[in-house]
């Protein structure tokens, strides 16, 4: 399936000879066979890529590897923990089905070429998620974000996302992003076809993920606490599977039973008596 992941970004946004549809059908299809192709080696396992720009991209590599562990624990899919830092107008953005671009502050305007690239990679079905990263309060990234991505695409609008979009339910059913903070109720990005290939937070999600060398937890998680981080965990495991899979997911009932099976749920504090 990665193999005709990457045959999907190496074409350009003119699909002919294939619709969306059958392209799902195909990677679906491709999925339950995913296993052996897999087992042949680091270079066919699913990987996360970070954007290397601006200064908090190297704020929570630690995030990443602990995402795709849970990813590889919780459902089907072989990973690679390890994330690999790609620059903007590098050819490696179209090995990776999902780029992170965190951020903790103001960053410098990407040049006309790396906004060239990244539009074709974003047009051609890669993911991009955008996690401020920020403390409360600072304001610089996110008006980065959106001077970016007006220039980036100016002519699809930046929306709202409310709780029906594919990422709520891609493979956990979830109601508003969760992340470190809880700064915003709601998602962002643009719409194009059917998909989504911007989806930005500002809850920073990637906070609530990342493990000390020690074994703890890296950052506190607030107001929700352990709550708040499983919920997070489930919005980057969705997050994985809508960059991977598309929009399959609206077309399906969703697997609550096995879910319930497999009592993946989250534990609320009890009241003090």
């Amino acid at each position: 399936m990665f193999a005709l992941r990457r045959m999907r970004l190496s074409i350009d946004h003119d699909l002919s000879g294939m619709d969306r549809r059958s392209f799902l059908i195909t990677t679906t299809t491709a999925l339950t066979m995913a296993p052996a192709a897999w087992s042949m080696g680091e270079g066919g396992r699913l990987g996360i890529a970070i954007l290397d720009h601006g200064p908090g991209a190297r704020a929570r590599p630690r995030s990443i590897e602990q995402l795709m562990w849970e990813v590889s624990k919780r459902t089907s899919i072989h990973v690679r923990e390890r994330p690999e830092f790609v620059s903007p107008a590098s050819p490696a953005l179209f090995n990776h089905p999902l780029i992170i671009w965190i951020g903790t502050g103001d960053c410098a305007p990407f040049s006309q070429k790396e906004r060239d690239h990244l539009r074709r990679y974003l047009r051609s079905g890669g993911t991009l998620f955008v996690d401020d990263a920020s403390s409360p309060g600072d304001d610089a990234f996110d008006t980065c974000v959106r001077r970016e991505m007006a220039a980036l695409w100016p002519e699809q609008p930046w929306t709202t996302f409310d709780n029906d979009h594919t990422i709520f339910r891609s493979f956990y059913l979830l109601q508003q992003p969760e992340g470190r903070i809880k700064r915003q109720a709601f998602l962002e990005g643009i719409y194009f076809d059917d998909r989504s290939p911007v989806i930005y937070s500002r809850n920073d999600m990637l906070g609530a993920l990342g493990r000390a060398e020690l074994g703890g937890w890296s950052l506190p998680v607030t107001p929700g606490g352990p709550p708040q981080r499983e919920r997070a965990f489930r919005l980057g495991i969705n997050l994985v599977l809508y960059a991977t899979c598309l929009n399959y997911k609206r077309d399906q009932v969703h697997v609550t039973a096995i879910l319930r099976r497999r009592r993946w749920r989250i534990e609320t504090p009890k009241p003090a008596p």
